[in-house]
């Protein structure tokens, strides 16, 4: 699972749902946990500039005076929701990761700025641990660190920092080593830093995917900087096959492409059978340079060295360059599929 977390500020600013639904979509996440939304009784089209126009379940809980809110996303065909819980201060949501048939509780968490109050909170959330389903990852902005180090240029507190690993200790959670910077808070003037977010994971988490990563993403429309946990690599498809429009001046290229292609023989559906195709030629083009320059003796790589392209339309673009023109004359011979 791949899990976004921030605290956003408010969620009333168009310039921040268009923030956190990019961040969410270049980095794949299947779930998105907001703090401080500042938002009473949250509308679907509110929650829908924020994820997108793929399908979601969401949960939250409404903000208290001008402060307060939490807000959980999910991708309902990765993440099947089973159960959820509603505090002043966290939400719980429980669910089964699909693919892996994997039961994990999420607890997205805003803790208080008083320190009275979030001891009561690390007891409250060490019940919470002790008592829902699965896999438990405790996400949020905990306003609390854990040790001198955590902070720049504002006071430490030893005793508050003690409680917050007291709490972390008896829940038995770990963290992964977090990578991107060391705050995920800076203040408005820029001159204090602090790390107040985190995501803890428990023991069970951490040994099934124990190569998981924990980066810290840039500071855009808030004073705190999202944090992602990913254990899922985004998959941006098979890598791309270069095209030079230098192939297309060798000897017999373009009638051995036609040839192949109307030999390709697929039978289903049109989409299927034009990506296989796509594939299939690709691995006959290989074929045939290897060939080719096996024969010509380097006569290619010698060209491409030596000479600069012209590509369709007097561009002069080299040979190392993606070749817009050479690829709509290749279509013209992926006919009929």
């Amino acid at each position: 699972m791949n899990l976004l977390s921030i605290n956003i500020r408010g969620v009333g600013e168009s310039k921040k749902a268009d923030w956190i639904r990019g961040l969410k979509t270049c980095n794949g996440a299947h779930f998105v946990a907001i703090q401080e939304t500042k938002a009473i009784g949250l509308m679907l089209y509110v929650v829908n500039r924020f994820w997108g126009r793929s399908i979601y379940e969401f949960d939250s809980v409404d903000a208290f005076g001008r402060s307060g809110g939490i807000l959980s996303i999910w991708d309902p065909s990765y993440f099947h929701k089973i159960g959820s819980l509603k505090h002043r201060r966290f939400l719980v949501t429980s669910g089964v990761i699909r693919p892996l048939n994997c039961v994990v509780s999420i607890i997205n968490i805003y803790a208080p700025n008083d320190p009275a109050e979030r001891k009561i909170l690390w007891y409250e959330l060490l019940e919470i641990r002790r008592t829902v389903p699965g896999l438990c990852v405790f996400v949020g902005d905990f306003n609390e660190v854990r040790g001198p180090d955590d902070r720049r240029n504002s006071d430490f507190v030893a005793a508050n920092a003690n409680a917050f690993n007291e709490f972390i200790e008896r829940a038995e959670l770990e963290e992964y080593q977090m990578g991107g910077g060391m705050f995920t808070y800076i203040s408005d003037k820029g001159d204090k830093y602090s790390k107040l977010d985190r995501i803890l994971v428990c023991k069970e988490f951490m040994n099934r995917w124990p190569l998981a990563s924990l980066l810290l993403l840039a500071k855009d429309c808030s004073d705190h900087r999202p944090l992602l946990l990913r254990s899922v690599a985004s998959d941006f498809g098979h890598t791309p096959f270069r095209f030079f429009n230098s192939w297309l001046d060798l000897s017999g290229f373009e009638d051995f492409v036609g040839k192949k292609c109307n030999q390709f023989k697929f039978e289903g559906p049109a989409d299927l059978a034009l990506s296989t195709k796509f594939r299939w030629l690709k691995n006959q083009i290989k074929w045939w340079l290897a060939k080719h320059n096996k024969l010509k003796d380097g006569t290619l790589m010698k060209k491409k060295r030596d000479s600069p392209e012209t590509g369709i339309g007097g561009g002069g673009q080299t040979a190392y360059g993606y070749r817009v023109g050479a690829s709509l004359r290749m279509f013209g011979f992926c006919k009929g599929v």
